[in-house]
């Protein structure tokens, strides 16, 4: 059945059932409310912010997937990680060997298979209008949200940071200014302990005030033979403070300061293959540590698996004004100030052998400024939006590289820095003309962004470096007419090389280059109301990815080659339906997304990274369906899936071949579907709830190649919780007591791999686990 019989399929679907919502297993709560029990009839509209005003659900011309509070509590979210069991068509990778770099696909539109600093990403995360532009550190604690919003396809003219995938919104739950709070303990198997308290304190002098805590102190399933320690292992310590001032009626200040500092280990790589060239003398030594199926608890060792550890802080100030009605309508200014910071620090061994083939530090430091300002206006028959935006970032790496040691020291070494500046005015304006009784929306926006992006490079390959330091291969670096390297004490070059008993790496002069890249990018949507709460929406939408420097080449021609803008045009049509008893909601989206010059990601396994070129073109077809059924009194069903086909077709390598037909889109599986259900029933003076959700998914390619070795194969994870909630025991407190489990299948799969060439690794997911939890609201 192509896209197109899919389509028919669920719009006679969607017709049969008359009137929308788009609540999948969340209806959103309004910031600051506590998740409330499910009902089979929903009354409340489910209100978002996602074109950067509160509406309806139902009106907005995108598709938009909504997180509440009690879904995030079923699914003991702790960070985004969690959330692709919920939402169609979203994904949440791992990168290989951490837990704090989620690389994030919407619609198959993934980042690379790395998480260099120097890129953008296509799908945008923000929390509170604030931008978190990079996925390194991007897997911090959420301490406490209102809801989340996923919006799928491109997002520029409402948004100050650019985004050509989608958004995933995170909305925090404002200060109530009632005393008040919960305190979550939770307790699973390998040790797994998880806290947090959060506390509303009683206003006064107009500042209401919220503080928040979160601790996360886990074991891991595997052991870590070599080292006698688990892998993946974690101590997470997140705080947040949120002070929201109100000294009038139309103007407010909120300033946030949210911390998650983490100490822990690596994940766990498994070799699950070796090939022909892997060095005969060395077979022996790992013969018994090759896994083609996942291992025991104690099976892996690595002896250099020893740190993964990342610190985030954030700052936000927002102010909000209310300037009321005036000539223009009813205007609001808003300013949105932000600054972040990120530290990384990593030891990790890729070959998971007690033998030292593949080992390195990886150690970033990121830190981002943006301010945002806004003018909403709201009239009788038009809507707008005015933004305009900035972004200062800079980040360094530190990333020394061990290669078939075996004991030895002689590094690659990789240290590389940069930044970018970036402007971009934006607006949208939506009229509701007369003559269609208010049933319709047309809206129009534009966008125009200029980057300027700088990059420093000093790369030394220690092997090429020792035999013929002029080579290209020998690394990035400034050199002379032939190819010498140019040292800054003017000894010869042989002393920059590691354990050369020279000055070292740091007599070589690093290359440096900036580049500058703008674009306009306009877009247009219609929305039209067939009945309330029924709409019809179709959108014409133009994206745009900043072009940019190879900051992991390993050649000079390589870092002075950028690659180009990534420029998208993408079709969507949609309808939103809800019966008129609400107790069913169903929503339907078709797309198709055309990619210029589209960003593929090369991977090195000598240098363990990936660089970009520019494919030609991308086609991206899509179809997705998610929605509720509320069939009795206690049982809510959620569903949603998808379809996509993703592929090149225009696309021919630097060296002239053309891998049109055989080159893959990596992470973007061709199928996903999810299933769930809650179902609540009055026992005495409390709740019962039992939940369960099912997620699945299609094979996957995990690189541009069609590596098997580095595919992942399809799988599907079922996750439940049982308890007893709303144990009233005076005074407006409540308890909460559950069961939960996750993955009780105890589905074997693996959630990243990579190809290294002369072996291959896997990053197996965890095992069945099960806990226990504990709640008290007061």
């Amino acid at each position: 059945m192509n896209a197109i019989n899919y389509l028919k399929l669920f719009l006679f679907a969607s017709t049969a059932m008359t009137q929308t919502a788009q609540a999948q297993t969340a209806a959103g709560n309004a910031p600051g409310a506590t998740p409330q029990a499910e009902s089979p009839t929903v009354e409340a509209d489910i209100v978002v912010t996602a074109q950067r005003r509160e509406e309806r659900l139902l009106d907005v011309p995108i598709a938009v997937s909504v997180i509440n509070p009690a879904l995030m509590e079923r699914a003991g979210f702790q960070n985004i990680n969690n959330m692709q069991a919920f939402v169609p068509n979203l994904q949440i990778n791992q990168t290989v060997g951490n837990s704090f770099s989620p690389l994030i696909t919407i619609r198959g539109l993934s980042p690379s298979s790395d998480t260099s600093l120097a890129r953008d990403q296509p799908v945008g995360i923000y929390l509170d209008g604030v931008p978190i532009a990079k996925s390194t550190g991007s897997a911090f604690d959420t301490v406490e949200l209102a809801r989340v919003e996923v919006l799928r396809g491109p997002q520029g003219t409402l948004y100050g940071k650019n985004t050509i995938g989608g958004a995933v919104n995170l909305v925090s739950a404002e200060p109530t200014g009632e005393f008040g709070g919960t305190a979550w303990l939770s307790y699973g198997q390998w040790d797994r302990v998880q806290s947090r308290v959060s506390l509303n304190l009683p206003t006064v002098a107009n500042f209401k005030v919220k503080l928040s805590y979160s601790g996360n102190n886990s074991g891991g399933y595997w052991r870590n033979a070599a080292i006698n320690r688990d892998f993946g292992s974690q101590s997470l310590i997140a705080g947040r403070a949120d002070v929201l001032w109100e000294p009038s009626s139309n103007f407010s200040a909120r300033y946030t300061y949210d911390i998650s500092d983490a100490k822990g280990r690596p994940t766990m790589l498994a070799i699950n293959s070796i090939a022909s060239t892997f060095p005969a003398s060395l077979r022996p030594l790992i013969a018994g540590e090759v896994f083609t199926d996942r291992p025991g608890r104690d099976d892996v060792a690595a002896q250099s698996a020893l740190q993964s550890d990342f610190r985030t802080t954030g700052h936000s100030l927002t102010l909000n004004l209310d300037l009321g009605s005036t000539g223009l309508g009813d205007v609001a200014l808003r300013s949105i100030t932000s600054r972040r910071t990120m530290q990384s620090r990593s030891q990790s061994d890729f070959d998971g052998t007690t033998v030292d083939l593949v080992r390195f530090i990886l150690n970033n430091d990121y830190d981002v400024f943006s301010q945002e300002l806004q003018i909403i206006g709201t009239g009788e028959s038009v809507n707008y939006t005015i933004g305009a935006f900035y972004f200062n970032d800079d980040y360094s790496v530190f990333n020394p590289r061990w290669n078939f040691q075996l004991g030895g020291n002689s590094s690659d070494l990789s240290e590389r820095g940069g930044g970018n500046k970036s402007l971009a005015g934006y607006g949208q304006v939506t009229w509701k003309p007369g003559f269609a009784d208010r049933r319709l929306d047309v809206s129009v926006g534009l966008r125009y962004t200029s980057d300027r992006k700088r990059a420093r490079e000093l790369f030394l390959g220690n092997t090429n470096f020792r035999v013929n330091s002029a080579a290209a291969n020998s690394g990035v670096f400034e050199r002379t007419a032939n190819g010498t390297p140019v040292t800054r004490s003017g000894q010869p070059a042989a002393g920059a090389r590691p354990g050369a008993n020279g000055i070292g790496p740091s007599d070589l002069i690093p290359l440096e280059r900036s580049d500058e890249w703008s674009k306009f990018n306009p877009e247009i949507n219609l929305v039209y109301r067939l009945q309330p709460d029924w709409t019809v929406y179709g959108r014409i939408a133009t994206g745009f990815k900043s072009g940019g420097i190879n900051d992991t080449a390993s050649t000079n021609a390589a870092f002075n080659k950028p690659y180009d803008p990534e420029k998208l045009l993408s079709y969507e049509v949609g309808s939103k339906l809800t019966t008129a008893d609400r107790r069913l909601s169903l929503n339907v989206a078709l797309y198709h997304s055309i990619y210029k010059d589209f960003q593929a990601g090369v991977f090195v396994p000598e240098l363990v990274t990936t660089n970009i070129i520019n494919a030609g073109e991308a086609k991206f077809t899509g179809i997705e369906v998610e929605g509720s059924l509320r069939p009795f009194e206690g049982l809510t069903l959620n569903f949603g899936g998808g379809y996509l086909d993703a592929r090149y077709t225009d696309f021919v390598l630097p060296s002239g071949e053309n891998v049109t037909a055989t080159y893959k889109i990596p992470l973007a599986p061709k199928w996903n579907y999810l299933i769930g259900g809650v179902w609540r029933v009055p026992v005495g003076g409390a709740t019962f709830e039992a939940s369960a959700n099912w997620s699945w998914r299609s094979m996957q390619w995990g690189l541009i190649t069609p590596d098997t070795l580095a595919a992942r194969t399809a799988y599907g994870t079922l996750d439940a919780r049982v308890g007893l909630f709303d144990i009233a025991v005076g005074k407006g407190t409540t308890l909460e007591f559950a069961v939960w489990g996750r993955n009780l299948t105890d589905t074997k799969f693996w959630n990243s791999a990579i190809n290294l060439g002369v072996l291959a690794v896997r990053q197996w997911a965890d095992p069945r686990s099960v806990g226990v939890e504990s709640r008290i609201r007061f």
